[in-house]
């Protein structure tokens, strides 16, 4: 999906219908000879590949077999992009790349429809692919011209990996914007007791108290994802309790401006049971929860929190009303997946990462009879 805007495919793709075995061979053999042209498209840093008018594979230069962790002898030839990058959403779909519901947002098939159309376009795709147990978010600028060759049609598909650029971007936001703002309001508070002799200084210094500690814990969120994605992590597990770890992000986010006209209350079932866990992780993971569901509730809405004890575990919950669109549904937990903007998508991908830590899964519920679930199942751990 584009990063900086929606995309959407505005007519269905249907993959009933391929070139055949004669065409393909044929296809290919236009971009297979041994010619300078070949070599210099392989000395290319960024992947470049030559599509039929079925989206196939003709032609794919060394970087894209790099790319996708392909040996170079193998013949990628009437594959489809997305089943050869893996990615997780092609893999869900019965019929391959570009069928699956949240295909509609992806920015390569995007490009890819619009060379076909006979445009040019410049679009940006964010996918996920297994790689034995590990999942890796990678995300993509992709460029598409059409190419008319003989009496064929050709889409010329480029890419390059801008996953680092969007990291950066990321961070610049969280620093330039998010600690810039919260350092402001500490000086705004500081100012207002210069001026304002009728200000309770207690609840000044409270402010004052409370945005410090975001600042704090806005770096901290940085450095603890970084650790996470560089398997540099180490989680400091204590004796816990279920209902104290709702009751501390109930006080931490209840006075943010992010709850104001927004009701937020622990559900009455919530059970009070003792485990293992980290209580920063954990806590991180609930408040991106929490946060994601009061800037997605309109004002006047209750967002509820519980914990439910199961068979194998616990369960912290998050419950809001607002829907998740089914085409965004199965991208919420890439890194950079966001419909907010550039240098957002970082919540939702570091709870199901830092799960994993916990040894426990996230995962959610949305529709429109339902509203939005997320859940953090954690296996039971009850001694240290």
């Amino acid at each position: 999906m584009s990063l900086n805007r929606p995309v959407h495919i505005s007519k269905p793709v249907d993959n009933s219908n391929f070139a055949s075995p004669e065409e393909l061979q044929r296809q290919s053999a236009f971009f297979a000879d041994v010619s300078m042209t070949r070599h210099l498209l392989d000395a290319m840093p960024g992947m470049v590949l030559v599509l039929n008018r079925y989206r196939q594979i003709v032609f794919a230069n060394r970087a894209f077999y790099q790319l996708s962790g392909r040996s170079h002898s193998e013949n990628l030839v009437g594959q489809l992009v997305g089943d050869v990058l893996a990615c997780h959403v092609t893999l869900d779909s019965e019929t391959g790349c570009g069928t699956g519901e949240s295909c509609e947002t992806c920015g390569a098939l995007v490009a890819m429809l619009s060379g076909l159309d006979g445009e040019e376009s410049v679009e940006e795709c964010t996918l996920t692919r297994q790689d034995g147990d590990i999942m890796q978010n990678l995300t993509l600028r992709v460029w598409s011209a059409p190419l008319r060759y003989g009496d064929d049609d050709f889409i010329v598909l480029a890419g390059t990996d801008i996953s680092h650029e969007r990291r950066r971007l990321a961070l610049e936001k969280t620093f330039f914007h998010d600690i810039l703002n919260l350092v402001g309001s500490i000086r705004g508070f500081a100012e207002l007791m210069e001026i304002d002799e009728s200000v309770d200084p207690l609840e000044v210094s409270r402010r004052i108290q409370l945005a410090s500690q975001r600042v704090i814990d806005e770096i901290d969120a940085q450095r603890v994802l970084l650790a996470v994605e560089k398997g540099e992590l180490t989680v400091d597990k204590h004796l816990l309790s279920s209902r104290d770890i709702l009751n501390d992000i109930v006080i931490l986010y209840e006075g943010q401006e992010v709850a104001r006209k927004r009701s937020l209350q622990i559900d009455v079932d919530s059970v009070a049971i003792p485990f293992v866990s980290d209580a920063t992780l954990l806590r991180r993971i609930l408040g991106n929860m929490v946060k994601n569901a009061l800037e997605a509730s309109p004002a006047g809405d209750n967002v509820i929190l519980g914990v439910d004890a199961t068979d194998s575990g616990l369960n912290f919950w998050v419950h809001n009303t607002a829907v998740i669109p089914a085409v965004y549904q199965q991208r919420i937990f890439q890194r950079d997946f966001s419909t907010k903007g550039p240098g957002r998508g970082l919540g939702t991908y570091s709870m199901k990462l830092l799960g994993r830590f916990l040894s426990g899964d996230v995962h959610f519920v949305s529709s429109p009879e339902t509203g939005t679930r997320f859940t953090l199942s954690l296996p039971a751990v009850l001694s240290a």
